[in-house]
């Protein structure tokens, strides 16, 4: 019989086992410079390619020229610029659907803001409320359905108690009027 096994385990016993370990760590670690080494270099390469298309002339006549918005689109907007008879009657549903909600509502922020070309002119208002956060969505939605240049800036909602159904809301609205 031929000994091979046994004289190949006793020399690993003699030479120890960290020899062999770093050879197998080492053979393994080229292995995945050889695969992953050219991976990455043509990752690269379509990087270093992408950013060269996008700083082309052609790219950069796009960024330099103004957005110009379509008619369509500037003529949809002016549409749905509120009048000062807009802007009364919106004061008057914050309340009447706030209370038709059951919602409480202590104050009301008006700040009025012209743009600096004067084609128009924002309303912001803020609205803290407490009540039930369905109703609040609801209140927030219906507002914007019956005042179509109402966008909803931002939302804060807090919870003190997470047994709570009621939630601190404060609503900021824009109101877009003609100037």
């Amino acid at each position: 019989m031929n000994g091979w096994p046994l004289k190949l385990e006793l020399w690993l016993i003699a030479i120890g086992r960290w020899p062999l370990t770093l050879a197998l760590v080492g053979v393994l670690t080229a292995g995945l410079w050889t695969v992953l080494l050219p991976l990455a270099e043509h990752a690269s390469a379509r990087e270093q390619h992408q950013l060269a298309v996008s700083r082309s002339p052609a790219a950069d006549a796009k960024l330099a020229e103004p957005a110009v918005p379509s008619v369509d689109a500037l003529a949809a907007f002016e549409q749905r610029l509120a009048t000062d008879d807009d802007i009364g009657r919106l004061q008057q549903e914050l309340w009447r659907q706030g209370a038709a909600a059951g919602l409480q509502m202590n104050k009301v922020d008006y700040r009025s803001e012209t743009d600096a070309n004067g084609q128009f002119s924002r309303l912001a208002i803020t609205l803290p409320m407490t009540g039930p956060y369905p109703a609040v969505r609801k209140f927030t939605f219906s507002l914007m359905a019956e005042f179509p240049g109402l966008s909803l800036d931002k939302l804060d909602v807090k919870r003190e108690q997470a047994a709570s159904g009621l939630v601190e809301t404060t609503v900021h609205l824009t109101l877009f009027t003609r100037p």
